[in-house]
């Protein structure tokens, strides 16, 4: 059954593909998290929704964590999950200092915005979060890329050119990327995630200065940015 087979608006097929596939890899095995911490980070950014109003559960009730994380991960999951516009530098490294690397740190953003990006999708087709799979055994990779180095971020990140090396010029497409793409690069595989999500709703990343590109049939380019712009506007986002 398609995943979106029980809501009233049609959605489209490559959607519903990219959708399914980011719902069976958060709960997948990560770089440095499990499938069960992975799918606990899901749960409590979605617990933070209820609780925020932003979300309204499924029939079934919210769903319960695999595994208890400790508080300090929870702080950051929550604040990600519904107050991103109070993130700085200062709660970065706060969350650092209480116990999280710098890579688990960038993870949790990223999953954490993946799960939101679907919950928001599904809410406004009247649709409530689509049920998480169970989590798959495995262990993280643990892969850190050897070319990541602090630049003008909070964390490292993997530069453009050919200080970036060879993962820097398969996840830019060896185009110079903004710090919005690249903060997630620290962890290469939630910056593919990104990326997968970003064409399915937005736009293709070759394609970001091609002003004339038409990604969607029913919405021009700057049709497109009007309405990321209006919610980057109501989000608060510095961007």
């Amino acid at each position: 059954m398609s995943l979106y087979a029980d809501t009233q608006y049609p959605v489209r097929d490559e959607v519903v593909a990219v959708h399914t596939r980011q719902l069976a890899g958060i709960v997948a095995p990560g770089t440095w998290g499990t499938g069960a911490q992975r799918r606990s980070v899901a749960v409590e950014a979605r617990k933070a929704g209820y609780e925020a109003g932003l979300l309204e559960p499924s029939s079934g009730g919210p769903e319960v964590p695999d595994i208890e994380l400790p508080e300090a991960t929870r702080r950051v999951i929550r604040t990600i999950a519904t107050s991103v516009h109070e993130l700085d530098q200062q709660f970065c490294e706060g969350a650092i200092a209480q116990g999280l690397s710098d890579a688990e740190y960038v993870e949790i953003v990223g999953v954490v915005s993946r799960i939101v990006d679907l919950d928001v999708f599904a809410r406004g087709i009247g649709a409530a979060p689509r049920p998480l799979p169970p989590a798959e055994p495995g262990a993280p990779s643990r892969e850190r890329p050897g070319t990541a180095v602090m630049e003008y971020a909070w964390v490292p990140t993997i530069p453009n050119g050919v200080d970036g090396g060879e993962i820097g010029a398969e996840l830019y497409h060896g185009q110079p990327m903004p710090y919005i793409v690249r903060a997630l690069s620290l962890v290469p595989d939630e910056l593919r995630a990104h990326v997968e999500l970003e064409v399915a709703h937005y736009t293709r990343l070759d394609k970001l200065a091609d002003y004339e590109y038409q990604h969607h049939e029913g919405l021009t380019r700057p049709q497109a940015e009007v309405v990321a712009g209006r919610v980057s506007a109501l989000n608060d986002c510095f961007y």
